[in-house]
């Protein structure tokens, strides 16, 4: 098992928490995300919550996660780092994710105010 998918969760955690305009965009947003990689068997949660990216555990630590991503591990680390676009990803099949629109444009802004 490799820790490159919590490596890249950790960078994308303390790129969100060190954004000055990050705290504007999750005010009143707080919400568990599951990733899981289907070919190396790894699965993360990752907790928004007070504005922030409050930990990023491994394992699934909630029950009914409003978000699930899901891809290999390598397009899931590129993702995070920021090598690939989420959005090309989920257009052309290799990222599946299960959220509400609202969520799923919340993650999107997230994306782009990151790497934009």
């Amino acid at each position: 098992m490799s820790d490159k998918l919590a490596q890249a969760l950790g960078h994308f955690r303390d790129l969100v928490n060190a954004h000055p305009r990050m705290k504007t965009l999750l005010k009143g947003w707080d919400r568990s995300a599951v990733v899981a990689s289907e070919d190396a068997g790894e699965t993360f949660t990752v907790q928004f919550k007070d504005c922030r990216i409050v930990s990023v555990e491994p394992g699934v630590t909630v029950d009914n996660a409003a978000i699930k991503l899901k891809g290999t591990e390598r397009t899931l680390t590129d993702i995070f780092l920021g090598d690939l676009n989420p959005a090309s990803e989920f257009l052309d099949g290799r990222l599946q994710v299960t959220a509400s629109d609202k969520d799923q444009v919340k993650l999107d802004a997230i994306t782009l105010l990151l790497w934009d």
